[in-house]
């Protein structure tokens, strides 16, 4: 390639690196901005969860006679009535009621209700109830809120026959 050739290649690139070179006037003025609030690092407090332990003969040292409710995640309700005469009343979220009567397992420290054609295990607590698996499945170990009935009434008359006030 001949010297003249390389020059014109060469010269827009000097022309574009000088310009690289050139400074331009910047705006001197000050814009005032309201004062913004650093966002607060909110901490929550962690609340800790009690789920009493279930005694040793819960039927004669619990107060285990009122009303339980286990609310879902999607705000349903349920509520069980248990009454010192071993009946119980349910009601489910929409309503409806059923009742009947309750037995005490042979630990004394579970109730088993028939319903809907499947025995369901309790174990008792003070002020809950727990949910569990199964009508010989241990009283002790894991709690969750999804399986936790909290006590929500005191104990009706043993011949109160009407459904717990919601």
């Amino acid at each position: 390639m001949t010297f003249h050739a390389r020059l014109a290649l060469a010269a827009p690139f000097a022309l574009a690196l000088a310009a690289c070179g050139e400074t331009t006037d910047v705006d001197e003025r000050v814009v005032e901005t309201p004062e913004l609030e650093t966002p607060t690092d909110v901490t929550l407090p962690e609340v800790e969860v009690e789920y009493p332990e279930v005694p040793v003969n819960a039927r004669t040292t619990v107060d285990y006679a009122g009303t339980y409710e286990l609310r879902t995640r999607d705000d349903q309700v349920s509520t069980i009535t248990l009454r010192e005469d071993d009946t119980y009343v349910w009601r489910a979220p929409d309503g409806t009621e059923t009742s009947g009567s309750f037995t005490w397992g042979d630990d004394e420290s579970r109730i088993l209700i028939e319903r809907e054609g499947e025995t369901q295990a309790y174990a008792v607590a003070e002020n809950v109830l727990y949910r569990l698996p199964a009508a010989d499945a241990p009283t002790a170990g894991e709690r969750s809120e999804e399986t936790t009935w909290r006590r929500s009434d005191p104990a009706p008359a043993a011949d109160d026959q009407t459904a717990p006030a919601q």
